[in-house]
């Protein structure tokens, strides 16, 4: 039965975000005040004389890059303040569409009645801004490099697979002595950009075991696990707890000493999700015309991690106050070019820079 699970990190993300605030130590990017890319448009800057304050809600899958850029973006335009709440993708979509933020950031672009709610596509900017994998976080202090082909990652969070001894995730892992610990499966209980991206590779890899409906932003109903708001609580929960498995982003499981699972791709390969995984299964994702992805979830390079996915930047092109729509403009260009330089040392991966560039010019016009 379903059951919420007390937050052990919940204060850390339910915050506002806000530029000198929290973040590492590294200051080794030098913002520039234009932020251009090569064959895109010119973005007007913001200069050192604009004063304005932005406020983003939604994905905690990139809570810890946006607070490292907000951070470093100060250098860039002094004057300007950006705030950001990692609250969920759902969540901060509902607020961007209520226009109590200025910005929204999701895991997964905008569907037919969330841009309807918008007044129309045409009036909102939806560019990816940056790609991360979604890491199958596990507590088994007895086992290192555990190894999970995709009907054996379905099986686990379906219920089908409830011991660890199972003998899928032996077939899995040749060699190595598996616990008979029973499995207890951690999932979001929110709105999440996440969440969709991860069953929506579940559906894709292992279609015969992953039997639940549409695509969704929701963790689908009648499975067995502990529901948690936001990849922090997902990570608090399988770390309380030996022998859980949830997913969340790269970076909670690292700072939790969680260990991450190898992942099975089309080509036979474990690969974990390193910046070098996640941007060899970029190559076989699809750009859309409105710059959104499909993505692969069978990408065929033997190098490709396949829970991989970018996540999106999204604000109105006309908030009817100039200095807000300037600076805007100005922080989504210095994160398409300056911030894309911080990717791989927080466990994310730069965009490439075919859809960078398309990026760059949606968001000078």
């Amino acid at each position: 039965m379903k059951r919420s699970f007390p937050l052990m990190c919940a204060s850390a993300l339910a915050v506002a975000l806000v530029a000198g605030g929290c973040g590492t130590d590294n200051n080794t990017s030098t913002p520039s005040s234009q932020a251009t890319t090569p064959g895109a448009a010119t973005v007007p800057s913001a200069g050192a004389s604009d004063k304005a304050t932005l406020s983003g809600a939604g994905s905690t899958f990139v809570a810890t890059i946006a607070s490292e850029w907000i951070k470093q973006y100060k250098s860039a335009a002094p004057g300007v303040t950006v705030n950001y709440t990692a609250v969920g993708s759902g969540a901060g979509i509902q607020q961007l569409t209520s226009k109590t933020v200025d910005f929204g950031g999701s895991d997964a672009p905008l569907n037919a009645d969330q841009a309807a709610a918008t007044g129309g596509a045409g009036n909102v900017v939806q560019v990816p801004w940056i790609a991360g994998g979604v890491a199958v976080e596990y507590n088994l202090s007895s086992v290192k490099n555990l190894k999970l082909s995709p009907a054996t990652v379905a099986g686990i969070f379906a219920g089908k697979i409830t011991k660890w001894d199972d003998a899928a995730i032996k077939a899995d892992n040749a060699g190595t002595s598996l616990p008979s610990t029973g499995i207890q499966v951690a999932f979001r209980s929110d709105s999440s950009g996440t969440t969709q991206v991860f069953t929506d590779y579940l559906r894709a890899a292992a279609p015969d075991v992953w039997t639940y409906g549409p695509s969704s932003k929701d963790w689908p109903s009648g499975t067995p696990g502990t529901g948690s708001k936001g990849s922090d609580g997902v990570t608090a929960a399988v770390k309380q707890a030996e022998g859980s498995i949830g997913y969340s982003e790269v970076s909670y499981p690292k700072q939790a000493g969680l260990g991450t699972a190898l992942i099975k791709n089309k080509g036979g390969q474990f690969v974990a999700p390193t910046a070098a995984g996640v941007s060899a299964a970029l190559t076989g994702a699809t750009v859309n015309p409105d710059l959104t992805l499909k993505l692969n979830y069978l990408p065929d390079d033997p190098a490709a991690y396949p829970i991989s996915t970018t996540t999106y930047l999204m604000y109105y092109k006309s908030s009817g106050d100039v200095n807000k729509d300037a600076a805007i403009k100005h922080f989504a260009a210095w994160v398409l070019t300056d911030g894309q330089k911080l990717a791989e040392g927080l466990d994310y991966a730069p965009m490439p820079q075919s859809i960078l560039s398309k990026a760059m010019s949606t968001v000078g016009t």
